[in-house]
């Protein structure tokens, strides 16, 4: 597909660059071109990451974790095998078994992340004011 649409803009640019007196709309048509193919690399680009991180997220799972799945089912994982889990959910304990593809978020993870960068941004601010206080002593 993107093969294609290069062909198209390439034959364009040419038939408008022997066309045009200075060449000033091949020019437009390279600049677009340049752009559509920067444009492409960065979303390819996204996607990617965003998929690596999808997979480091469902390999990471661990028993005891709190998960939500992508139609919105929150549960404790009670065991992790290679392609699937089984999350425990609900007062009655209820257990579900789904496909790791199916989960969205790991709750746990995302608590602990936010733990340590409160904790970080806590250590960050002692020091700052420990800094201050050495200045103000001298």
């Amino acid at each position: 597909m993107i093969s294609n649409t290069l062909a198209v803009f390439l034959n364009a640019a040419a038939a408008n660059g022997n066309a045009a007196a200075g060449g000033k709309s091949s020019l437009w048509m390279l600049a677009i071109l340049v752009f559509f193919a920067v444009y492409m690399f960065m979303m390819t680009r996204r996607d990617k990451k965003q998929r690596q991180e999808e997979q480091t997220l469902r390999e990471n799972l661990n028993i005891g974790d709190d998960i939500m799945t992508i139609g919105g089912v929150i549960g404790r994982v009670v065991s992790v095998k290679e392609d699937s889990i089984v999350i425990e959910t609900g007062t009655d304990r209820t257990k579900i078994r789904f496909a790791k593809t199916a989960i969205a978020t790991n709750l746990t993870a995302k608590e602990r992340a936010e733990k340590a960068k409160k904790e970080a941004a806590d250590k960050a601010e002692a020091e700052k004011a420990a800094k201050k206080a050495a200045k103000g002593k001298k």
